[in-house]
């Protein structure tokens, strides 16, 4: 196997601000090992050689099988060259760390930045009432009454389609609006719409317009005998900045699973699609004859499966349904985008510690130390996850990124939280802007280093140099942040 190296680490983007205790792991295991110490560090990623301004590239991050990135890598080439066929959809599936869009954000940043712009990629429709629903470089709202039925969470009934919620409705000129962000890193303009929505017996009428121009309206009722399924409407326009509209039209529910902005050219688009608190589990578990079907349809060179933390809160998590969980998704991935390679991106560092809670109220030592029991360490479960996600990727030849070892190695989290600028918030699992980005810029820069020696084993030219992606002020928003004016 060729192992890559990475960035591992930068600056800023957008995070969440939490509070909580994590549950300590059952039957804790000695800590993983690293090589840059054990206590606190000055940056993220102290211990790689620093290049590019003093940024720094850790080795062994990325472990890409030979072929396992060639169809991502093909398709960046494509655009590259300003070929028609080279649009290249980044589409992650994750739990919180993806559902803000902090992390994916900057990674949208970077590679339009250096591929070109094909877009925002899929959103929810308008601003469902979903707790934690945010999403970067689009702006969105709703008016009148809008249900979630979001993947997982309890009462909530499937479908949810391919983005883990489905937005629902039944009052006739209740409206919903996806739009362009002028002032966004990305998604500034558009050049189609696509709306995606259930059909099915019982269904009404979905009206549309673009911008001010005159509605159109379409029916979400099938015949009695045609089955519920998947339904997409195409809707082009002039590339440039647009609004899309959405209001209900009357005459049964309406089940919307989401909007898609894309451009007609050579580029990139990611989408993130993240439920907050979920599992790879979760995920498995859904009705994929609407995911797969959905997943076909957006057509990824990239699927990203970014899981782990939430499997590190679990005391009866099972190690072995996990390793089979990866086989059966990526299975079901590969048939449903067989044109798309896959990435199991591992879990950041977070902290917990052992007496929880208790910890708050208890009376700092004489010689102001801290409590062995109070210390904030890496749960010992974290590197038995990360060996179960790695060796899955290599039991199914899928590239495998090390998010753990790109940060420097476990027992970090705590440092984070407390020095100048804030890379982590005080719940200890989530990130501020200055994390987000770090983790992405390894992320993106490890695919770039593979991507350039791919370039080099085909005896293409060098690539062209990337365009630095811009930095935004820091935030301290709520996760995932307040929904864009």
């Amino acid at each position: 196997m060729r192992v890559a190296s990475s960035l591992a680490m930068a600056i800023a983007l957008f995070g969440c601000n939490c509070d909580g205790e994590r549950m300590p792991p059952k039957q804790p295991k000695p800590p993983i090992a690293t090589g840059a110490g054990d206590g606190g560090v000055d940056a993220p990623g102290a211990g790689g050689a620093a290049v590019d301004g003093g940024v720094a590239r850790m080795p062994g991050v990325l472990d890409a099988p030979p072929g396992s990135l060639d169809k991502l890598f093909q398709a960046f080439d494509a655009a590259e060259r300003g070929d028609r066929g080279g649009r290249v959809l980044m589409l992650f599936f994750g739990d919180s760390h993806t559902a803000g869009d902090s992390m994916t954000s900057r990674v949208r940043a970077t590679m339009q930045g250096k591929f070109g712009d094909a877009g925002r990629g899929l959103v929810a429709a308008g601003r469902p009432n979903a707790r934690h629903y945010y999403q970067r470089d689009v702006r969105y709202g709703a008016s009148g009454s809008w249900r979630a039925a979001v993947g997982g969470k309890t009462g909530d009934a499937e479908p949810f389609g391919v983005a883990g919620l489905r937005i629902y409705g039944q009052q006739k000129g209740a409206q919903l609006w996806v739009e362009t962000c002028g002032d966004c890193p990305s998604g500034q303009k558009v050049a189609q719409f696509e709306i995606l929505y259930q059909a099915a017996p019982d269904r009404g009428l979905l009206r549309y317009r673009v911008d001010d121009q005159p509605w159109k309206q379409l029916s979400a009722r099938t015949t009695a005998i045609e089955p519920p399924h998947p339904r997409r409407e195409v809707i082009v326009v002039p590339d440039g900045p647009h609004k899309l509209t959405l209001e209900h039209g009357g005459g049964g529910q309406l089940d919307l699973y989401g909007v898609v902005l894309e451009r007609d050219r050579p580029g990139v688009i990611v989408d993130a699609l993240g439920v907050v608190g979920r599992r790879l589990g979760s995920l498995r578990s859904w009705d994929w004859s609407i995911i797969g079907d959905q997943l076909a349809t957006r057509d990824p060179r990239l699927v990203v499966l970014q899981y782990g933390t939430n499997e590190a809160d679990d005391p009866d998590l099972d190690l072995e349904a996990m390793a089979r969980y990866f086989d059966e998704t990526i299975l079901r991935i590969r048939a449903a985008a067989p044109t798309a390679s896959i990435l199991i991106l591992g879990p950041p560092d977070m902290g917990v510690r052992e007496a929880g809670r208790a910890c708050d109220r208890m009376k700092t030592p004489p010689d102001g130390g801290v409590i062995a029991e109070c210390e904030w360490r890496t749960p010992a479960v974290l590197a038995d996850i990360i060996a179960v996600e790695h060796a899955a990727a290599a039991r199914n030849k899928v590239a495998f990124f090390d998010t753990l070892s790109a940060m420097g190695g476990p027992d970090r989290m705590h440092a984070w939280v407390t020095q100048e600028p804030r890379t982590a918030f005080k719940d200890h699992v989530h990130f501020t802007d200055v994390g987000y980005q770090m983790w992405a810029d390894a992320l993106s820069h490890a695919l770039l280093d593979e991507y350039a020696r791919w370039r080099s084993e085909h005896r293409l030219p060098p690539s062209a140099p990337m365009t630095p992606a811009p930095v935004r002020a820091p935030s301290d928003a709520l996760l995932p942040g307040p929904v864009p004016p």
